[in-house]
């Protein structure tokens, strides 16, 4: 710090002198300033030892008042380094010391001081000292007499190396278990953001990594939504004998927060003894910043699962519809199916009354109402496995014989309708995995979807082939076609163009979703006033049945 800048008498015309002092204390910095001030010198100043070796170094002052007790690098150290430097071996060294102990004199001139000016310093006479040495005044130590101070200043030197060097290698551990603490609390926090349930973050995780941490235990608790009150998580079981009171450990509480919302808390009990109270609570805010983080989550995901349990239920919900929507469309052809055998069944009971029969046509007469009976129950059990609401269950079937199964469902529909049906299936067809039911109501959507773009009557083309890694299913018909502009349309859900009577939107939109949900797409082909092809393509298995 430069003071004052003036030419010392003793320094000859338009000379500078420059005084730098070495001083930790500063209120002795402030005296000496004062009186050097006084006599016209320029003063600079120096807090420790490092800091006057580098402002020696740099700015060449004609005198170095050196204090010999300075911390870190003391004034014997200093000297010697001083005098290291050619640019500084004949700088005026003078020592501002208080020691008085036998061969401090000795001690100082040996490690490269000019002399020394004893403390405290006398205010009257300190600038004539100062100035003396100026003027030319040495302190000497007769080369005999060096040889042990020599040894001694060595030997110090020596031992604050190794001190330095011993400090170096604690702080190079320091750093180390600091490393490896970081590390640890790196892939414990992977651990804890990555848990989404709060049980077992907080019931299992966090008390299987306290003791790596240095804990007893660790506490979440959070705020809850709806009361605002401060939940435990997992809830606290039957209360626990107290520990030793040695074994207790420190306290410590810390806040959970999400972008500055307070969500809860994070306590825990301090037990390791190498863990300082900051070093505890630094750890416990990093902890704590990642519970916070992996509760919001959890309870995120908590909401999403719902939403999507939620989703789910609705959307079984609306296959469900979708598919009494069919049936009921059916309901005509599906009471004729049964009307046509219960006719057999009531006529052949009625003339087995008279007892005039025959046993032969009796015989006769009692198969036909067997067969007719069976029939009736074929059909009924149709109905109630296509409507039966039951859980997504896959199988490996052949998708043929669903098909065919739905068919028949329709085929009186169709013919009271003047539509033929042709129908192609390839015989070396792969059996594929799919919900049967599921499968079916996508068909039967299709089918009388064909059957209504036909009302003056056409041809309804069922196919079935392999086509790569998938099997393709066509339904195709002679229609209307679909007008482009409801193309984009027609998988959306409550869009039809039919009455209001016989459409409810659903079925497209439904039968997208069963497909898709089987790893399959729908495809549509149309063109005004030549029809429409809808392709279901499903993908074969690359593994084997299992079988129960």
């Amino acid at each position: 710090m430069l003071m004052r800048c003036a030419v010392a008498e003793s320094g000859g015309a338009g000379k500078a002198v420059k005084i730098l002092h070495i001083e930790d204390n500063p209120d002795n910095r402030r005296l000496v300033l004062r009186l050097l001030a006084a006599e016209g010198y320029e003063v600079l100043e120096a807090e420790d030892g490092l800091e006057g070796i580098d402002k020696a170094v740099r700015e060449n002052p004609d005198l170095i008042l050196l204090d010999i007790g300075l911390p870190r690098f003391d004034g014997y150290e200093a000297a010697a380094a001083l005098r290291a430097f050619p640019s500084l071996a004949t700088t005026l060294v003078v020592a501002l010391t208080a020691y008085t102990n036998p061969g401090d004199r000795e001690r100082i001139l040996t490690a490269g001081c000019n002399g020394y000016i004893p403390k405290p310093i006398d205010v009257d006479r300190f600038p004539g000292q100062v100035a003396e040495f100026l003027r030319g005044k040495r302190e000497h130590v007769e080369p005999a007499e060096q040889g042990g101070y020599l040894r001694e200043l060595n030997q110090r030197l020596v031992q604050r190396l190794f001190k330095k060097i011993q400090e170096l290698e604690k702080a190079n551990r320091d750093v180390t278990a600091r490393s490896a603490q970081l590390e640890s609390l790196h892939r414990i926090g992977e651990q804890i953001t990555s848990q989404l349930s709060l049980v077992t973050l907080a019931g299992e995780l966090l008390p299987s990594l306290a003791p790596r941490l240095g804990f007893a235990d660790l506490e979440v608790s959070l705020v809850d939504s709806d009361t605002g009150r401060l939940v435990t998580w997992p809830a606290p079981g039957p209360p626990k004998p107290a520990p030793a009171k040695e074994a207790e450990g420190r306290l410590l509480e810390v806040p959970l927060a999400i972008q500055g919302r307070v969500t809860g808390r994070l306590r825990a009990r301090v037990v390791s003894p190498d863990l300082s109270a900051a070093d505890a609570e630094q750890i416990l805010r990093i902890v704590a910043s990642q519970v916070a983080v992996a509760a919001e989550n959890a309870r995120l995901y908590e909401g999403l699962r719902r939403q999507m349990d939620e989703l789910r239920a609705m959307q079984a919900q609306l296959v469900q519809s979708a598919k009494l929507a069919a049936i009921g469309e059916l309901a005509a052809n599906v009471a004729h199916e049964i009307n046509n055998p219960m006719t057999s069944i009531l006529g052949y009971a009625t003339l087995l009354l008279d007892e005039n029969v025959e046993s032969g046509t009796r015989t006769d007469y009692l198969k036909t109402i067997q067969s007719e009976a069976l029939r009736i129950r074929e059909t009924v059990r149709a109905l109630l496995d296509f409507s039966r609401q039951r859980d997504f269950t896959k199988e490996r079937v052949d998708v043929t014989q669903a098909v065919k199964d739905t068919l028949a469902l329709v085929r009186r529909h169709a013919t009271l309708s003047n539509i033929a049906i042709q129908e192609t299936y390839d015989p070396e067809l792969p059996l594929i995995d799919v919900d049967v039911p599921q499968c079916k109501q996508v068909f039967l959507n299709l089918i009388t979807n064909a059957l209504d773009a036909m009302p003056h009557g056409g041809t309804l083309t069922v196919a079935a082939a392999r086509e790569g890694e998938l099997v393709r299913v066509d339904f195709g018909d002679t229609g209307a076609g679909i007008p482009a502009p409801n193309l984009g349309k027609i998988f959306d859900p409550f869009f039809t163009t039919k009455p209001a009577v016989k459409g409810t939107g659903l079925g497209l939109s439904v039968s997208l979703g069963i497909i898709q949900s089987h790893g399959g797409t729908i495809d549509v082909k149309s063109e005004v006033g030549k029809g429409s092809l809808f392709s279901i393509k499903l993908p074969i298995p690359t593994t084997p049945p299992t079988f129960t």
